[in-house]
């Protein structure tokens, strides 16, 4: 005697359920994208609202750099002038040039600025 084999039955796929998991994706890649877009744009007018603040420090410390350029010239010629004033050897022409007083052997010479109406 010969057993009937049972065949298998004919596996029913839905049409639904395939476009559905599909569709799925296809939404999940769409928020994902959408979602990047509005950083990004919110990224790139970060920066562009941060340029002019950017802008304005960089000119005030151009200014401030000039300025201690300025400082450390000013500083170098007062470190000159404090070791000119403090040389022992000096002594005697920085009392005649910073005060009235004159060596005993000397005398100062005035000069007066003639009328022109004599």
């Amino acid at each position: 005697m010969k057993s009937k084999q049972r065949l298998p039955k004919k596996v029913r796929r839905h049409p639904h359920k395939r476009p559905k998991s599909h569709r799925g994706m296809a939404m999940e890649i769409s928020l994902k994208l959408i979602l990047s877009w509005i950083i990004a744009l919110g990224a790139i007018s970060s920066v562009f609202k941060l340029l002019p603040y950017h802008l304005s420090q960089r000119a005030k410390l151009k200014e401030l750099k000039i300025q201690v350029q300025e400082t450390d010239a000013r500083v170098t010629k007062l470190k000159e002038e404090l070791n000119r004033n403090f040389d022992p050897q000096r002594t005697q022409s920085l009392m005649e040039q910073y005060s009235s007083l004159t060596s005993p052997h000397q005398s100062r010479i005035y000069w007066l600025k003639k009328d022109r109406d004599r």
